[in-house]
């Protein structure tokens, strides 16, 4: 008893903010492993992000082997990923090469997921330990034209990536040029610690524009959301305070009830340490 007096003032504040976490939070949000989203930023939200569900299971190797060789005229052929498997720390790692008639070079198209941030280390201090120089980082938005998606609200059907353009040079000459765009895919942080990264890259005319490629490579990702995931609505938010609110005098009783356990934890202690020695003063009375 003397132990719960001590410290009944930290844990009664800690319940005070587990109560009000819970209240403003939305159960759907918290607990649904269905929230899933495409976003362009690792560490933060961007605004831009889509919410989706995934059809593709990218927690398993087996899964991830199974995306489609063959997407309408491109075909693709897989690299071996042991090596940067290790090297990342991934979990599940796809490296493909995907090749279309009329075009002079592949894309090479990646999908990585791991349960350490560490292997999502930005694509620019990746490239760089590879000898490359950034030229310029930007954002890109994807339109997806498959009809399930053209179905949805227009938001849907917009995906973000970031786009970054390295380069390679000896003695000042440049030798490569390569266009990357990449986009994250982040589930819900209550009941999964996992992400995924999917990445497109080509190589560019080592000067001028790279318009041409940078569209292919766009249109290329376009064909192969529909294969990993389905549009979602997004999320709203509806805490749970709100909804018990809904239920009129019975709700607001109920949160006044939950909010009254962590004060009555800080209270109940002092309250019987008055009495205690109010009862002792009697005694030695």
């Amino acid at each position: 008893m003397k132990y719960y007096r001590q410290y009944s003032l930290p844990l009664g504040l800690l319940a005070l903010i587990l109560v009000i976490v819970i209240l403003l939070s939305a159960p759907s949000l918290l607990f649904s492993p269905a929230v899933t989203f495409i976003d362009s930023e690792l560490h933060h939200s961007s605004g831009d992000e889509v919410y989706v569900r995934t059809k593709l299971n990218f927690s398993s190797q087996e899964h991830i082997a199974t995306f489609p060789l063959e997407i309408e005229d491109w075909k693709g052929y897989d690299y071996d990923t042991t090596e940067v498997k290790e090297m990342l720390g991934a979990d599940v790692i796809l490296l493909r090469g995907y090749d279309r008639p009329g075009l002079y070079q592949p894309i090479y198209f990646t999908i990585m997921q791991s349960r350490t941030q560490s292997s999502f280390h930005p694509p620019s201090v990746c490239y760089a330990a590879q000898g490359y120089s950034v030229q310029e980082e930007a954002k890109e938005n994807v339109v997806v034209t498959n009809t399930n998606w053209m179905e949805e609200p227009c938001s849907s059907r917009s995906i973000p990536l970031a786009r970054m353009v390295v380069f390679k040079e000896i003695n000042d000459e440049i030798i490569e040029r390569r266009v990357i765009l990449y986009c994250y895919v982040k589930g819900n942080q209550f009941t999964s610690d996992t992400i995924t990264m999917i990445q497109g890259e080509a190589l560019a005319p080592l000067d001028g524009s790279y318009d041409s490629i940078l569209q292919v490579e766009k249109d290329f990702i376009a064909l192969t959301i529909p294969y990993m995931f389905e549009p979602a609505e997004r999320k709203e938010w509806n805490p749970l305070a709100l909804r018990l609110i809904e239920h009129g005098a019975v709700g607001y009783l109920a949160i006044v009830l939950v909010l009254l356990v962590p004060v009555a934890i800080i209270v109940y202690p002092r309250i019987r340490d008055k009495q205690d020695s109010a009862d002792k003063t009697d005694y030695e009375a």
